[in-house]
């Protein structure tokens, strides 16, 4: 084999959930990869025309049996039975490995481990469609006659993840909000750090550059609550609001928007991304109405020098400073956000004390954080396990 990752003498072996689109948990894969570049890539499904980006060397890539499945690795809902399957044949493969780094927000993290072996895992969420599935829009495919069954298999899924859980030694939570659920749902503690952002690559512009908007980007999906922003604005007819945003609730938003009359709102497709950041950069704020996980984006506004208004939620509570990089709304409601809109004044945020917060999540500093969780980790004595 190509790849024989080595550290302190072990062979190292990295696990992710799959390879077939890029955002921020494979970024995060991505920074890894690059500290451990001698160490083989694992996942349960890979395309590699749409991932070369960040993983240019297939070669390093392994996936599963089942990614020989033709079609079967475009939507991840559609193949959640094979998953549990697909892991136990990636598990097969990392029998002469040592330790292990996974990388998680689905079955990674539930690799099958031999008695030598030493796990860590760094985890993106437990589950959601296992452990939140009531939160999960996904599931509002199934016709209502079918979800008790729906419940009984994700019931049979839920006991399996909780017992492999005991698999991993040590888990390192994207956030603090992950933190709490790998607690609530493992009883298991684990360590914080913070996804990295490319900080070199989000500049901020001079001052009298600045434009009188502010800005949304991202999916157009229901939990991104870019609904919640448009409702906002179409009350605020005085404030400028561009989203640059694609995704199932696009049509929905516009046609409310002509309905209305309203000429303060522009809905804009996908954009280069040089052209992304320039207008992030000029951004009177950024708006972020939705709970995430953890989230890259309020990085990267922080790193180009834009504040951010954030649903006081999720992740974005371990970054945004209030006062100093952003100001929080309590309540994803119009009254709440308007209210925060009308408050923000840009002339109370300096663009490059609001950079300044972003620098210390940059990819640098979370390899070099991330390493010493793992030298740490190694010189501790590993704790008993279940191995099955």
């Amino acid at each position: 084999m190509k790849y024989l990752g080595n550290h302190h003498g072990l062979k190292v072996a990295l696990v992710t959930d799959w390879l077939t689109n890029l955002g921020g948990a494979e970024n995060v894969v991505s920074v890894i990869a690059s500290l451990y570049n001698q160490a083989p890539l694992f996942t349960t499904f890979y395309q590699e025309d749409k991932t070369r980006e960040k993983f240019p060397d297939a070669e390093r890539i392994i996936s599963s049996v089942f990614n020989k499945i033709p079609k079967i690795n475009n939507r991840q809902i559609t193949i959640a039975p094979f998953l549990k399957s697909a892991i136990d044949n990636i598990s097969n493969k990392l029998k002469n490995y040592d330790l292990i780094i996974s990388f998680s927000s689905s079955v990674a993290k539930n690799i099958k481990l031999q008695q030598h072996q030493k796990h860590i895992c760094y985890i993106h969420t437990p589950i959601r469609y296992v452990w939140q599935y009531e939160a999960d829009p996904r599931f509002d495919i199934f016709p209502k006659v079918m979800m008790p069954f729906v419940k009984m298999y994700l019931n049979r899924l839920k006991k399996w993840d909780l017992k492999q859980s005991d698999q991993v030694n040590l888990f390192i939570a994207n956030s603090s909000e992950t933190a709490s659920r790998v607690n609530e749902f493992y009883n298991r503690e684990a360590k914080v750090l913070f996804p990295p952002v490319n900080f070199r690559e989000f500049l901020p512009v001079k001052k009298e550059e600045k434009e009188d908007y502010f800005f949304g980007f991202g999916r157009a999906v229901i939990y991104k609550r870019f609904d919640l922003l448009v409702d906002t604005f179409l009350e605020l007819p005085e404030k400028k609001l561009k989203l640059v945003i694609h995704g199932p609730e696009v049509v929905k938003l516009k046609e409310k928007i002509k309905k209305s009359g309203a000429t303060n709102i522009e809905i804009i497709g996908r954009l280069h991304f040089s052209e992304l950041k320039i207008m992030l950069a000029k951004a009177t704020a950024m708006l972020l109405p939705q709970k995430e996980d953890a989230g890259i984006v309020q990085l990267e506004a922080f790193a180009s020098g834009t504040p951010v208004i954030a649903y006081k939620a999720g992740g974005v509570l371990d970054v945004l400073e209030e006062n100093i990089n952003g100001l929080f709304f309590k309540e994803q409601s119009v009254e709440s956000l308007k209210i925060a809109v009308e408050k923000f004044k840009a002339s109370d945020f300096e663009v490059e004390k609001i950079r300044a917060t972003a620098e210390k999540f940059s990819e640098e500093n979370f390899a070099k954080n991330f390493k010493n969780i793992v030298k740490e980790f190694l010189s501790l004595p590993t704790p008993s396990k279940n191995y099955s």
